[in-house]
């Protein structure tokens, strides 16, 4: 009898590690991201944005990069998802910072792990990653005028338990390793400051021609 509970616990202990360690891991953030060649003395030596083989995936508004305007600040906030490829569920979010300087990066939380269910330890899943503006989620968001970014990429060998244990990677892959980052977009048409000129010369000049 003692033998027999004793092979029960062995089995249940093996499936136990078996279904801890058939899902790989992976760390959602988008600061301090390790490059795609963090060694220093190779000859691929990326140094990115933050240097010491590291770089920044920043958030910025659309418009935003070229004066630094991170998205967090947007109305309503901005939240960002890390999706599968074929996933419509985010498998984690983050809410950006909303004031501050840093409302380009990501503040509730400010890091993730995550467990990419299908995906085993040492796969490169495709991942989607997806921010989007207001409360209502990535599709109303796109839909309704708001901005919102879409982007996807091969995720670096999934971490997970085993022997040795790995340890879950960063998002390497996901943005440019310079740290230029990622502009938000949206689907209404903002007129060109000089479209606008026209207009108000425009309606200038029929207002005079009225008067006359």
């Amino acid at each position: 009898m003692k033998k027999a509970l004793l092979i029960v616990a062995a089995v249940a202990t093996c499936a136990s590690v078996f279904a801890q360690s058939s899902d790989g891991t992976v760390v959602f953030k988008n600061r301090n991201i390790a490059t795609s060649n963090p060694d220093p003395l190779s000859a691929g030596y990326i140094p990115g944005g933050n240097g010491n083989g590291s770089y920044n995936v920043p958030i910025w508004e659309q418009g935003g990069a070229a004066t630094q305007n991170g998205a967090g600040d947007l109305p309503g906030g901005v939240t960002v998802g890390l999706f599968t490829a074929t996933g419509t569920t985010p498998l984690a979010t983050s809410v950006l910072f909303s004031s501050g300087a840093g409302t380009m990066f990501f503040g509730t939380p400010t890091s993730t792990t995550v467990t990419i269910t299908g995906a085993a330890p040492g796969s490169t899943p495709t991942l989607i990653v997806r921010a989007w503006q207001g409360s209502g989620g990535f599709d109303a968001a796109k839909n309704g005028g708001l901005q919102y970014g879409e982007w996807s990429f091969t995720a670096p060998p999934l971490g997970g338990v085993g022997s040795p244990p790995s340890t879950p990677p960063t998002l390497t892959g996901w943005g440019p390793q310079s740290g230029a980052g990622f502009e938000l977009t949206s689907n209404v048409t903002v007129p060109e400051p000089s479209t606008i000129a026209l207009g108000v010369l425009g309606v200038g000049a029929l207002f005079l021609r009225r008067r006359k």
